[in-house]
């Protein structure tokens, strides 16, 4: 018995001594619900099984309802984070239900910014950074992430001058860092001046392949339309010195840094994004068809004429003949080349891990075709991130992306239309058919283009902490691009001359960077940072180009290398080059603060590159930056409506170097043989010049961050002032020289400006429903301070209307004629009292009644050049935007805007419809055949003596005073606008509804983009102009699209 009740008591204390643990170990189900402090579902919240002080394993995340479920012990501590909002530890004590309220972290002081290569929290960030989120950026699809960024940043102008699928528009940031025009005519564009992009910790140049011209080669494709916007977590834009000053000369237009998403969540996730949209046809130019079009021209003819002139109408079929089924037409040529079209795009991802491992793969698919026949762009993406931390000490982390960009481009070279947009068929003409046709239509059914990109970019990058507060890193990359075209242009439309073009180029690059940083916290207040790094970068560009005329027949399309016909515009013609640069660049970072009230930054890099000329190898970029958190200070803490604040003031330089080689060390050129041996000479036309110096750009930044209400308002103003100075430009040279010009750096600029950004919550966290209302806008002004040789003005010449470069003023002016209506009768026409003569023109005509009344300043009764007077400024003074989001219950509602202001474009293609009236028998050279009738009623012309007209006689078919030069104020317009950038509605199912289908969330939305714009401006549409300001009458248009999507996550 004694034995039986020893045995019975050391079983009981063994059984008291182990049930601790055993209701440890026992696994419960929890389910709850994370909600704001207004009471509104939170997903996408990480939950954190919190393991001891150090260590914690994700395991799971909540879904679009802020619902989760986790199986953890009783004992257990959860710990819910998110980013911009404070993280709360939850012990579980056995609950089985849980509800966590997060309340936002002072606009998110916490969060960490990759600035410089390096993750800051924005306490200590002292230079400007502006963040935007996937939550802004989602449910719009789009060929070009860059779009998505249109009006949410301010100072951040983005244009898209083009409505052509997977093109880039024009980007700039914090107004005008460039005067340099290339291109002539209509094809003249502003030389790019956008910022450097770093998409995960690598630089990428995203002209690669296309900057903004009309000339480029190969398929075109910007690296940022090989991004699914799908995949992005965060965009980060730096605008200061202080901001880009570690990412070097390539910074010095500012940088935007876009970060993929990662895995978080201990439990795979499975997330499906399908999206089905219909792009719509555009506003399009007013044309008139049919017998309205054959009266018009027949009548003006019959008024006003001779009768010599009045005979032609019967040898003019198409006027005549109006029983003939063949000119008996009312062809609406828009209709035929503009289309509504159907695409769709899908996104596949795959994410989960560990603390230790985690993953996320990513695959996408989007195929857009544009209103245009023929043009287009699809896209093939895959990506895999891997972050692997074995230790606090250890990390590393990877990625490899996979894409394939294909593109149409038409008739055109993508971003022009020279089919019905032109303007160049006349309605009279039958429909389009292979045998019986106008080139350019043919052109635009029947050409062939299979136009790829390839692009394969990876990246490692590790750090290990060898020593206490000592981190050793390392990163490298591959970047590498191959294009190719293929094009065909059939006989027909090329003149009874069959092409063929062939284009094969690549770009590689390697890229290395390697750190050394330390970090560490003094007696609780004194924090020390600092950091320097090295950085390599090795690039190899390589092209071929192949021109094939006079192919033997239409199905004939290659291999290239053959032609039996040589002469003129005939025969073979081949062209390559290749390039090779090099950089290194070496910089230092030292931050200090107490207590995170008192911050100091100082940068500093020095850049050395293969493409500089002899003299500045190296450009050196400092920068100092000061913040003051005076939230913290003691007097404030009484403040209880201030949740945080601060000012901010930075200076920094930055250097640029010349990026062509060819200007700094010339070139030279294989002229054929002498006595079997290659003859090279230097290349005459430009003079290199050894002595380049790098362009400097200094910069000011002052900045005051607010946020008050805890969060209800928040404000951000800064002001800034940016002197560009060494910049590039070309300076004419006698041509006793033998050389007629040089590239010099006797030019400079400053642009300088303030900004506001504004968040409003404007309704109380108890209400059920919840608005968040964002603004922001940027005013800038720039002024040219310096051309070379000491020139106090440069005029580009152009026929579609000069751009004048006059010190003292805006850098960029339209130079022209000003012009005050038109002259009601011959008895208005100025009289020269020498002569006794009317007014002339420089050909020699005189003007009369019904020409335009040009203004003539030099008083010498003769328009001519000397009259042409600065009228205008293409640059607008005022760029802006908002985004609004609404939630109600699981209704979602969200709508984004942009606002243009003052803002003066040319009107061409207005003035180019117009001027073509006065060729009526379709004979008008360089076309082919009778053009489109603008609807004239609704512009105010001049028709008799005694009209008090806008527009002059168009149908002065005998004039010779160039009444519609498109050089003169009357085409300048006002290009103003506001657009809706997009609209959307959404609706998210509720748990119970999805759970049977295993589903964590489900979610359908609607979206129309570019529903609306707002302008005075005459055209279709001002933002579809060229980056001078100029409305080209065979510019893409850009296109409403609507959208129904769903989101399903498994």
């Amino acid at each position: 018995m004694l034995l039986k009740f020893t045995i019975r008591r050391w079983l009981f204390i063994a059984v008291l001594l182990t049930l601790p643990a055993l209701l440890h170990a026992q696994a419960i189900i929890v389910t709850g619900k994370v909600l704001t402090d207004d009471n509104a579902p939170m997903p996408g919240v990480t939950i954190m099984l919190k393991k001891d002080a150090t260590h914690k394993q994700g395991i799971g995340i909540t879904n679009n309802n802020g619902e989760f479920t986790v199986s953890v012990s009783a004992t257990d501590i959860l710990e819910f984070t998110y980013v911009g909002f404070e993280s709360r530890q939850i012990p579980v004590k056995g609950k089985v239900h849980l509800v966590v309220a997060m309340r936002p972290s002072s606009k998110s002081l916490k969060e960490a910014v990759v600035v410089g290569y390096q993750r800051k929290t924005k306490e200590v960030i002292t230079g400007s950074v502006t963040r935007i989120t996937a939550d802004e950026i989602k449910d719009v699809p789009v060929s070009n992430v860059e779009q998505l960024l249109q009006g949410k940043v301010a100072g951040l102008s983005i244009q898209n001058n083009t409505g052509s699928p997977g093109f880039r528009g024009s980007t700039v940031l914090r107004g005008l860092s460039q005067i340099a025009v290339s291109g002539s005519g209509n094809n003249a564009y502003l030389t790019p001046a956008s910022p450097l992009y770093v998409i995960d910790g690598v630089p990428v140049d995203a002209n690669a392949g296309y900057e903004y011209g009309f000339q480029s080669k190969g398929p075109g494709t910007s690296p940022l339309s090989m991004i699914p916007p799908e995949d992005i977590a965060t965009i980060d834009i730096m605008k200061d010195a202080d901001a880009a000053a570690l990412y070097g000369s390539r910074g010095a237009n500012g940088v935007i840094v876009i970060t993929t998403k990662r895995g978080k969540s201990a439990v795979p996730i499975v997330r499906l994004f399908s999206s089905f949209f219909m792009n719509t046809t555009p506003p399009l130019r007013k044309t008139v068809g049919g017998l309205s079009e054959r009266d018009f021209l027949v009548n003006e003819i019959l008024s006003t004429y001779s009768q010599d002139e009045i005979n032609k109408i019967s040898k003019t079929p198409f006027l005549s003949d109006s029983l003939n089924p063949f000119f008996n037409n009312s062809t609406n040529w828009q209709a035929l080349y503009y289309k509504p079209t159907f695409n769709q795009t899908h996104n596949l991802s795959v994410s989960g891990g560990t603390q230790v491992l985690s993953y996320k793969t990513n695959f996408n698919y989007y195929r857009e075709r544009g209103v245009i026949k023929n043009t287009g762009f699809d896209r093939y993406a895959a990506s895999l991130n891997l972050d692997y931390n074995p230790s606090e000490k250890f990390k590393i982390s990877g990625s490899v992306t996979a894409g394939l960009g294909k593109k149409l481009k038409g008739s055109g070279n993508g971003l022009t239309d020279v089919g019905a947009g032109s303007g160049v068929a006349s309605s009279l003409l039958p429909g389009p058919s292979y045998f019986l046709n106008v080139s350019r239509f043919t052109g635009a059914i029947n050409r062939k283009s299979d136009s790829k990109t390839y692009n394969f970019r990876t990246y490692i990058d590790g750090t290990y902490e060898f020593l206490p507060h000592v981190r050793i890193g390392n990163n490298i990359s591959y970047d590498y691009t191959d294009d190719t075209e293929d094009n065909f242009i059939p006989a027909l439309a090329n003149g009874d001359q069959s092409a063929v073009y062939g284009y094969s180029g690549h770009t590689a690059n390697l890229y290395d960077r390697s750190s050394l940083t330390y970090s560490n916290t003094f007696k609780e207040k004194h924090t020390l940072y600092a950091s320097v790094f090295s950085e390599l970068i090795v690039g190899q560009t390589q092209a071929r180009e192949i021109n094939l005329n006079n192919g033997p027949n239409d199905v004939y399309h290659g291999p290239l290398g053959f032609s039996s016909y040589y002469g003129g515009y005939s025969g073979i013609e081949v062209n390559g080059g290749y390039l090779e640069t090099h950089s290194v660049g070496l910089a230092a970072n030292l931050t200090y603060d107490f207590s995170k009230k008192y911050v100091i930054n100082f940068n500093y890099r020095a850049d050395g590159n293969s493409y500089a000329g002899v003299k500045d190898r190296w450009a050196k970029s400092p920068s100092l930056g000061l913040k003051w958190n005076f939230d913290k200070e003691e007097f404030m803490k009484g403040l209880s409506w201030l949740d945080f604040g601060d000012l901010r003031a930075t200076y920094g330089v930055n250097l640029r170097p010349s990026t062509n080689v060819f200007a700094s060390l010339g070139s030279y050129l294989v002229n054929g043989n002498y006595n079997n041996v290659s003859r090279i000479t230097p290349k005459l036309g430009i003079m290199p010049n050894p002595y380049l110096k790098p362009e400097r750009v200094e910069q000011y930044n002052l900045g005051i961050d607010l946020s008050l209400l805890k969060g209800r308002f928040a404000f951000t103003v800064e002001t800034y002032q940016k002197v560009i100075s060494n910049m590039l430009y070309d300076r004419n040279l006698s041509t006793s020289t033998g050389f007629t010009k040089t590239v010099t750096n006797e030019s400079s600029m400053m642009n300088k400006g303030y900004e506001v950004t504004i968040s409003i919550r404007p309704l109380p966290a108890s209400s059920k429903f919840f608005w968040n209302l964002s603004l922001n806008w940027a005013v800038s002004k720039d002024i040219l301070l310096e051309l070379p040789g000491g020139a106090t003005q440069v005029i580009y010449s152009s026929d579609n209307g000069p751009v004048i470069n006059k010190v003292g003023r805006n850098t960029l002016s339209n130079f022209l004629y000003l012009t005050d209506g038109v002259y009601s009768s011959n008895d208005d026409v100025p009289i020269d009292p020498i002569t006794g003569l009317r007014m002339r023109s420089s050909s020699g005509g005189y003007f009369h009644a019904g020409d335009t009344k040009y203004k003539d300043v030099d008083g010498n009764y003769i328009v001519d050049t000397r009259d042409l007077q600065i009228a205008g400024n293409p640059v607008p003074r005022l760029n802006g935007g908002f985004y609004s989001t609404m939630t109600y219950k699981n209704f979602s509602f969200a709508v984004s805007g942009t606002i243009l202001y003052h803002r003066d474009l040319l009107n061409n293609a207005l003035s180019e419809r117009l001027g073509n009236l006065y060729y009526p028998f379709g004979n008008k050279p360089n076309t082919d055949g009778p053009l489109t009738l603008p609807d004239v009623s609704q512009y105010n012309y001049w028709k008799k003596a005694g009209d008090q007209a806008k527009y002059p006689n168009p149908l002065n078919y005998n004039g010779n005073t160039d009444n519609y030069n498109p050089s003169q104020s009357l085409f300048q317009e006002d290009g103003s606008f506001f657009k809706i950038n997009s609209v959307t509605l959404g609706y998210t199912f509720n748990r119970e509804l999805i759970k049977k289908a295993k589903l964590n969330n489900a979610r359908v939305y609607f979206t129309g983009a570019n529903v609306l714009m707002l302008s005075k401006y005459s055209g279709p549409n001002p933002e579809n102009v060229t980056t001078l300001g100029r409305d080209r009458l065979d510019s893409y248009p850009s296109s409403p699209s609507y959208t129904l999507g769903l989101n399903l996550e498994f």
